[in-house]
Formats: structure tokens, C-alpha cells, sequence
């Protein structure tokens, strides 16, 4: 089986009390049953404690959202009694993530941790991969779907290639890639004869409506919902260099272009990633308000991964948007980008 990973994969670790945010508060922490089964196992006070804070099937939180093992040094009293492979399975594996596709598995990191989005912006090259043989139980796919999943793979390698193409500017990039994805899909809605403030104000609209996942977005919010009123669609108030767009963007493609082999829907997936970067290049600054290190770019990018990609409620909306929606329809966001050129 053929293991496809970023080519910063091996270099991420979790940096623990060293991170300026922590996985292990705002989240409900589900607790596996193989995992439940060792800790009932455990002795001692320790022990005691593990299976009294164990309420159907998940950690209780403390009265401010935090892991009940989380210790003031954010560290892990788990890990500092038991070790690493004591951990339940959300705890080892999070914040990254597997998809098998036949006898491919793609395997990165989730932008919510900020240690992932410092190894992707940091790097000077455009995103690369790196791929090497594994011992793993494949996925069946028919003949039919094979040939899918391969042609899924160049079409999606040729818009990696054009996203690369740093002879051109970022926004041209990101509307070649999505006229070019939308040569595969269905006719889609036409982009309403409205002025770009509105059809922004529409698409920040899906943003602003979502689930909110903590406090921290809610304070977001209202300041994205303020700088909205003053300024409508244009640069936000920190800085991106083309390179951290063109990164962030083919990053989202990479962990997102690929599911199309089960729903159809490789425009939809393109869309998302160019949206998730006009988001961070329109209201960086409102996503950094609240936490600014460790810089305001990598805290943006965080938020917003977190507010969106952890909630099914919220992607789910977006990619109803993306389909149905004339307002996020590919003419829309052409002239959003246009705006940019």
C-alpha cells in the first residue's frame, strides 16, 4: 500500500506546554473502549481518578473547558503516569488525519494545531509530497472506481501544478484552478448581477450563521461582523504573502479534493479551499484579536480551521452553499478574485 504524505509530515510533534493553545480544552474528549477497558485496569488513587471523571464514554470537562488531566503546565497527567501509549485513540492521533482511498492512504495534519500551520507556512518550496510503501489493509475499490480514484488524482495533481505556478499572481492562480475544476462539473448557478460587497456579505453570511465552537470564536465574530459593515470585501488588516496563500490553499485541496471519489463533487472542495484563504485575507486580523502569538498569521489560520473543519454542522453548510448557492457559485468568487488581481 502506497503511504502519501505533506513532506513536513515526520518533522510535526505536539509541543505540549510549549504550544500557546491546547487540544486539550473547548473539545469533548471521547474516550475509546479499548481504552476505557486499560483504565479500568489502572491502580491506585491515580486510577480512581481516571474512572471517576470517565461519564458516557468521555472525559468530563472542568468548569472552564478543560480536559480534567490537563495540569496548569499544560501537560498531560495521563501521559506523566502512564505514558504515550496510555492515551486514548483521539488523544495519540489528534490533530491528524487518515484517508484510504484503495491502496492509497493520505495521511497530514489538522491546521487547528498551530505546529502544523508553523511547518506549512514556513516552508519555502510550494507544497510537496512524500511517498513510500507500507504494510496496511487496503480499501476495495472495483475496477469502475479505480479508474476514478486515478483520474481523481491527475486532475487534482494538475491543479497542484498550476497552483505552483509562481510566474503569476496568487489570485490568478486560484481562478485558473477553479475554471479548471469547473471544466469537470455539472453547469452550476450563475453569479448574481449584484456589486461585490453583497456577494461577500452573502458568502460571510454561512461564516457568521454557523455553529460556534468556543468563546474565543464568538468574540471573532463580532469583530469579523463589524470590520464586514466598515470595509465590506477588500485586504484585511494583517498581511499574507503569496506564498502562505498559495500553501494554505493547496493544503486544503490536499485534504479535501480526494473525498470527491465518494460524493462527485471535486468543485465544491476547491471552492472551500479558496474561500478558507479570502476568510483569513479579509478578517485576519478579527481571527487573531484574541490570542496574537505565536504570530498573527499561524493564530488566523487555527481559529478558523477549528470554527469550520471540526464541525460537521458547519461544513456541511458551506458545501450546500458551494453547490446550491448563487452566491458561491465559481462566477461569484471569479470576481472576488478579480477584485484582487
Amino acid at each position: 500500500m502506497k503511504l502519501r504524505v505533506p513532506s513536513f509530515y515526520s518533522d510535526f510533534h505536539c509541543i505540549a506546554s510549549a504550544c500557546h493553545d491546547t487540544c486539550c480544552a473547548g473539545w469533548e474528549v471521547d474516550v475509546d473502549v479499548d481504552s476505557q477497558a486499560r483504565y479500568a485496569k489502572v491502580s491506585g488513587t491515580f486510577g480512581e481518578e481516571l474512572r471517576s471523571k470517565i461519564v458516557d464514554g468521555h472525559f468530563v470537562l472542568t468548569a472552564n473547558e478543560r480536559c480534567p488531566f490537563l495540569n496548569a503546565q499544560n501537560l498531560c497527567e495521563i501521559y506523566c503516569h502512564l505514558g504515550e501509549k496510555a492515551l486514548c485513540d483521539i488523544c495519540r492521533e489528534h490533530p491528524r488525519f487518515v484517508d484510504v482511498f484503495g491502496d492509497v492512504v493520505e495521511q497530514g495534519v489538522g491546521l487547528c494545531c498551530e505546529e502544523a500551520v508553523r511547518l506549512l507556512l514556513n516552508a519555502n518550496a510550494p507544497l510537496s509530497f512524500i511517498e513510500k510503501e507500507i504494510e496496511a489493509d487496503e480499501e476495495f475499490l472495483d475496477a469502475e472506481s479505480l479508474d476514478a480514484r486515478n483520474s481523481m488524482f491527475e486532475i487534482r495533481t494538475e491543479i497542484f501544478t498550476r497552483l505552483a505556478d509562481r510566474n503569476r499572481s496568487l489570485s490568478k492562480r486560484l481562478a485558473d484552478i477553479l475554471q479548471f475544476t469547473a471544466s469537470f462539473s455539472a453547469e452550476e448557478k450563475v453569479c448574481p448581477a449584484a456589486d461585490l460587497r453583497t456577494i461577500w456579505k452573502h458568502q460571510t453570511a454561512v461564516l457568521l450563521q454557523g455553529e460556534s465552537l468556543g468563546a474565543e470564536w464568538d468574540f471573532a465574530k463580532s469583530q469579523i461582523a463589524q470590520a464586514l459593515e466598515e470595509r465590506g470585501f477588500g485586504k484585511g488588516s494583517i498581511p499574507w504573502t503569496e506564498s502562505e496563500g498559495e500553501k494554505i490553499v493547496a493544503y486544503q485541496i490536499f485534504r479535501y479534493f480526494a473525498k470527491s471519489l465518494y460524493d462527485g463533487d471535486m468543485l465544491s472542495k476547491v471552492k472551500f479551499a479558496v474561500y478558507f484563504f479570502l476568510v483569513l485575507q479579509n478578517f485576519g486580523g478579527e481571527l487573531s484579536s484574541v490570542q496574537k502569538e505565536p504570530s498573527l498569521q499561524i493564530c488566523a489560520v487555527k481559529l478558523l480551521s477549528k470554527q469550520l473543519e471540526y464541525s460537521d454542522e458547519n461544513m456541511d453548510a458551506l458545501a450546500h452553499a458551494f453547490f446550491s448557492n448563487s452566491y458561491f457559485s465559481t462566477g461569484a468568487f471569479l470576481r472576488l478574485l478579480d477584485e484582487n488581481a
